[in-house]
C-alpha cells in the first residue's frame, strides 16, 4: 500500500523539486475511457489507487477523496486523467472513491466527511482533495500541493465557460474540486452533514471559513482550468438557500462532530479504494459522534 515509515527511514532519495521536470501544461481530457482500458494505460499504482514516486522524497501527500453514486460511465476518464495528472507532479497520493448506499438524496458533504475520516486512518496525509469526478484539471501546472490556507482547485471550469471564480459576482464559489488539511477541517468541523440533493454544501462550507478566518487561495485562472464531463442534472435541493441563510454559527455543531455513517464495504481497486457508507437518510436527523 503506501510507503512505510520504514522505508521512510532506510530510504536515501532526495527531495523532489519544488517545480516537478515532467509536467506537459495544458492537457486534453479523453471522455469515453472504460475502467479497464484505464487499468491497462495507468502504470505503477499500488492496489488501491496508491501511489509515490521512487526517484525522489515527495514533497506532499495527498489524499484524493471523490463522492461518487451513479456515474459508472466516468470512473475511467477520471482515473486515466488524474493518475498520471499526480504523478508528473511528484506526489505521494491516493485515490478514494466513497459511494453513498441507498436511494435517498445524495448527500455530497457527508461522503466528504466520511472520506476524510476513512482515509486520515491511513495517512498521515498533508492534505486533502475533495475531487467531484466529473471535474478534469485541463493543466499540470496547476500544482496540487498543500497550503497554509484552503486552496479552491476548480476556479475555471467550463460549466462556467472557463470563467474565472477571481471574476464572477459568485466569489464564494468553492465548487468542483478543493484542498484543506486537517487542522482547515478541523477547524471549521468539516462539511455541514443537512444538505441533501444537489447544492448548498459548498457555499456553507465558504461561510465556515469566513467565520474562522480562512482565506480561500486560488490561483490563476489560466492555470486552474477545468473540463466538466457531461453528466445527468442531478435532483437539485429546494431548501438549499434557506438552510444556507440559516448557517450564523451552526457549524460547531454540525459537521465532522457529528457524522454517524457506517461502511458497509471496503474494496481495494486496482486504481483506487471504493468505499461505501451508509450515511443514514435524509428525514433522521445526524447522531453525534465524537471524532
Amino acid at each position: 500500500m503506501r510507503e512505510s515509515e520504514g522505508d521512510k527511514e532506510c530510504s536515501v532519495l532526495p527531495g523532489c523539486p519544488s517545480t516537478p521536470p515532467g509536467l506537459l501544461g495544458r492537457l486534453q481530457v479523453e471522455e469515453q475511457v472504460e475502467e479497464a482500458e484505464a487499468e491497462r494505460r495507468v502504470r505503477g499504482v499500488r492496489q488501491g489507487g496508491f501511489w509515490w514516486p521512487v526517484v525522489c522524497e515527495a514533497r506532499w501527500r495527498v489524499a484524493i477523496i471523490v463522492p461518487y453514486r451513479d456515474r459508472a460511465s466516468q470512473i475511467g476518464p477520471f482515473l486515466n486523467h488524474m493518475h498520471p495528472f499526480l504523478q508528473r507532479q511528484q506526489l505521494n497520493y491516493s485515490i478514494y472513491f466513497v459511494e453513498q448506499q441507498g436511494t435517498d438524496l445524495f448527500n455530497r458533504a457527508r461522503l466528504l466527511n466520511v472520506g476524510f475520516l476513512e482515509a486520515k486512518k491511513e495517512g498521515p496525509w498533508d492534505c486533502y482533495a475533495f475531487h467531484d469526478i466529473d471535474m478534469l484539471p485541463l493543466n499540470d501546472l496547476h500544482l496540487y500541493h498543500c497550503s497554509p490556507q484552503p486552496r479552491h482547485l476548480a476556479v475555471a471550469p467550463s460549466s462556467h465557460k472557463y470563467k474565472s471564480a477571481h471574476h464572477m459576482p459568485y466569489k464564494q464559489y468553492f465548487g468542483g474540486a478543493c484542498m484543506m488539511t486537517e487542522g482547515h477541517l478541523r477547524k471549521v468541523n468539516g462539511w455541514s452533514n443537512i444538505y441533501w440533493g444537489w447544492g448548498g454544501e459548498d457555499d456553507d462550507m465558504y461561510r465556515r471559513m469566513q467565520l474562522t478566518d480562512l482565506a480561500v487561495w486560488r490561483y490563476p485562472a489560466r492555470y486552474a482550468l477545468y473540463k466538466m464531463i457531461t453528466h445527468k442534472p442531478q435532483k437539485i435541493n429546494p431548501n438549499r438557500y434557506q438552510i444556507l441563510q440559516r448557517n450564523t454559527g451552526r457549524y460547531p455543531k454540525d459537521g465532522l462532530s457529528t457524522i454517524n455513517y457506517t461502511i458497509k464495504s471496503t474494496i481495494r481497486k486496482p486504481l483506487y479504494t471504493h468505499l461505501l457508507a451508509d450515511v443514514g437518510s435524509s428525514d433522521a436527523p445526524a447522531v453525534k459522534e465524537e471524532v
